[in-house]
């Protein structure tokens, strides 16, 4: 379900103000109605069931979504927008937009980007923080969430399997203390185009601390660039980056002059996606919970 943007306003401009992150392990059990629905898609498709597919647990997005509202407190709280992102379905019938739009009452938009990969996350965040038309609060959410029960069908590439469930939510609004999250992403990118890119970011950008899945730490290696690589831990395809940036801003000092570039490359789509930071002019504020 998507519920649209007020027709009036412009592009939003949102900045960073906060970023956190939780993991969860098996929250659910499956039920009867998804055996009969997975069962009845499984049959349409011609694909052989078995039971055993539902015999454990799963962490749904539904199950994710209450617990990161509430981790955030008082800042869940007047946004005109929030968007889902995932690499993989959801491990249960239905679409839990909804319920977010149901909870977070007078919310404008809320909509799902999903089917790219790692780089879903960007474009939420892109199309957040500067696409969609500015509201009356000037404050938007991002949810980004892995899933380890992934239903069984075409076999998923390793590096962008979760092996994990973890949530992460970035909330954004006019003077987030991270900096303006610069976004820029690349269709049909050979893997010997990643490096001129990169080097192309941080020529502008300068000394960069840099975070990417291990699989891309020889690029920046390659680009011979000034850059502090931090590695994001394996299985977390989508939500990574994120986590690794959220540890990271929690360790900063209160002024840092540190710019932050966020780097992921899917050769088997051919995205390549840059998020950069920079928080040399701004306070890191500390939460008061």
């Amino acid at each position: 379900m998507y519920i649209g943007p007020k027709p009036d306003g412009i592009g939003a401009d949102l900045r960073l103000a906060h970023i956190d992150h939780c993991a969860f392990d098996g929250l659910s059990a499956f039920n009867d109605l998804d055996r009969t629905y997975f069962g009845h898609l499984w049959e349409l498709f011609g694909l052989p069931w078995e039971d055993a597919y539902l015999a454990g647990r799963r962490t749904t997005f539904h199950d994710m979504t209450g617990p990161m509202l509430g981790r955030l407190g008082p800042l869940a709280e007047g946004f005109d927008a929030a968007v889902l992102a995932s690499s993989t379905p959801d491990a249960e019938p239905g679409f839990p937009m909804p319920f977010l739009e149901h909870v977070l009452d007078g919310i404008d938009t809320v909509f799902a980007i999903s089917d790219q990969g790692a780089a879903g996350a960007f474009t939420a965040l892109r199309l957040t923080a500067t696409t969609l038309p500015a509201g009356s609060h000037g404050r938007a959410l991002v949810l980004v969430m892995d899933q380890a029960t992934v239903g069984q069908g075409p076999p998923i590439p390793e590096d962008i399997r979760p092996t994990r469930d973890m949530a992460v939510a970035l909330v954004l609004d006019r003077d987030g203390a991270l900096g303006a999250p610069r976004v820029r992403q690349h269709a049909g990118v050979s893997a010997s185009d990643v490096v001129t890119l990169l080097r192309t970011e941080v020529e502008e950008a300068g000394a960069v601390t840099a975070i990417c899945r291990p699989a891309f730490a020889p690029y920046w290696a390659k680009a011979g660039v000034s850059a502090d690589v931090l590695r994001v831990p394996a299985g977390l395809p989508c939500t990574g980056l994120w986590v690794t940036l959220s540890e990271h801003c929690a360790d900063l000092p209160e002024t840092s002059d540190r710019k932050i570039v966020l780097a992921d490359y899917d050769p088997h789509l051919g995205y390549l996606s840059l998020c950069r930071l920079d928080t040399a002019a701004t306070s890191i504020r500390r939460l008061p919970w």
